[in-house]
């Protein structure tokens, strides 16, 4: 069997809102104009934090999620508000303002989630009375109006379908109701505010379904989900399909879908360091191949979760060390690949690949770059698990329907290093003998070269 990649198949699958976004704002939206890549961070408290900025803006990351706290730190006294110096002695490095500054002089979007319970109101879980969500949603205009000229972006709540999040029993009838009391506010603080909900642990299609039969996809511009697992990141592609339905039974605005926080772990995914890059790969290749215009990687600093091993960051860019994990050097070679705008190619070429024997899936997307008949194309074996020994399987790839004056290069996902390339041009495209398919993306650059006016040649 053979997977053939059309390109316009593939836009019209993909539900991209961009083109619709674009043209009906004077400025273009941050994924039009930045990476739609990014990390989970916890800048205002780390000590580290401006060397996870620099080093974020030199990987070409479009995007930093944090927690802007509610509880203790935004209002620790009741209707006092601060988010410069926090009560803790051990938070002494929190400075909120300074977190978003960091981000922002670097170009980097500031992605703040509006979390967790306050324990003066509601016992300190997610909030449950008319009181209670009138407060967070106080909280909420303080924290917006406070950086309505450097944050666009806010996520009401972090994975409120958990009750180690939420405080109590997940409840997704309020969590509804908290959107929809929080989202005036911050839209009377900043009328430009774009406003992310959901969040969900997982693809919690069950607590999505009933939050939105309670209005939630009134209020929210987007729906974030942590589609965590251990599987194949292109595992989502049949749930992402079915919440994109869901979305479009409850209402006609144009909500989009982002993967607001994933990652895999190396302790409880048995993947090693470089399996976790070469996911990191996929899942940004994946996920700009079915529509989802912003995805966060978790994380960027090391971050032990299990104790399984108390010498394995687990999470993380860089280790304990701050020296750059195999992650990170993926993450900077597909920001390098696919910059922004990140948009599905239509009608470009096609290119035919072997399908992988055993069940295994290969996956090819095909997007436009910013210069004009440029193009790239990503291509992978969707293996799982992905052992390091494992070097790929060398076949035949056609690209069909391009011209003759064509420059095809190719790149690999995890490094960025150029692969040499044997390319014979057979007539209606070109042919690439002994091409390597991986367990993670290599990327082929297609750059389609101006006709060549004998008019124009001197002799």
């Amino acid at each position: 069997m053979r997977t053939i990649c059309r390109a316009a198949g593939l836009a019209a699958i993909a539900t991209m809102a961009t083109a619709t976004a674009a043209s009906q704002n004077e400025t273009p939206p941050r994924w039009e104009t930045h990476s739609p890549f990014g990390s989970q961070t916890v800048w205002a408290v780390n000590p580290n934090a401006d060397f996870y900025a620099d080093r974020l803006q030199e990987a070409g990351a479009g995007w930093a999620r944090s927690d802007l706290i509610w509880w203790s730190l935004a209002e620790a006294e009741p209707g006092v508000f601060n988010f410069t110096h926090p009560p803790f002695p051990d938070w002494e490095n929190w400075n909120t303002d300074r977190g978003i500054q960091l981000l922002v002089d670097r170009g980097i979007e500031p992605f703040p989630i509006l979390c967790y319970g306050n324990p003066h109101y509601d016992d300190g879980t997610g909030p449950s009375t008319d009181a209670g969500r009138a407060a967070f949603a106080e909280y909420c205009y303080q924290a917006v109006s406070r950086y309505a000229d450097s944050v666009t972006y806010w996520e009401i709540w972090n994975e409120p379908n958990l009750s180690q999040f939420w405080g109590r029993t997940p409840h997704p009838e309020d969590y509804a109701l908290l959107a929809r009391a929080a989202a005036p506010r911050i839209l009377e603080a900043n009328p430009d505010a774009v406003i992310v909900g959901g969040a969900v642990a997982g693809i919690d299609l069950a607590f999505l379904a009933t939050s939105f039969q309670h209005g939630l996809l009134d209020v929210v511009d987007v729906i974030s989900v942590h589609p965590y697992r251990i599987n194949a990141p292109e595992s989502i592609n049949s749930e992402i399909a079915t919440l994109r339905q869901m979305i479009s039974n409850h209402t006609n605005r144009d909500i989009q879908i982002w993967t607001g926080e994933w990652g895999y772990n190396t302790y409880w995914s048995n993947l090693t360091p470089l399996g976790q890059a070469k996911m990191l790969t996929r899942m940004m290749a994946n996920n700009a191949a079915i529509g989802i215009e912003v995805s966060i990687w978790f994380s960027v600093h090391a971050f032990i979760e299990t104790q399984g091993n108390p010498g394995d960051p687990e999470w993380g860019l860089f280790d304990f060390d701050l020296q750059p994990r195999p992650s990170y050097h993926a993450l900077a070679a597909t920001t390098d690949r696919l910059p922004p705008p990140v948009r599905l190619a239509r009608d470009a070429f096609e290119v035919d690949v072997p399908q992988a024997m055993g069940g295994v899936n290969t996956h090819t997307a095909i997007f436009e770059l910013p210069e004009e008949n440029r193009y790239v194309a990503a291509i992978w074996d969707a293996t799982w698990p992905a052992p390091d020994t494992y070097t790929g399987r060398t076949v035949t790839v056609e690209l069909s329907g391009l011209p003759e004056r064509t420059e095809i290069r190719a790149y690999d996902g995890l490094d960025g290093g150029e692969i040499t390339l044997s390319a014979a041009r057979n007539g209606t495209g070109y042919t690439l003998s002994g091409f390597r398919v991986r367990d993670y993306v290599t990327w082929i650059e297609v750059d389609v070269l101006p006709e060549v006016n004998e008019a124009w040649v001197l002799f």
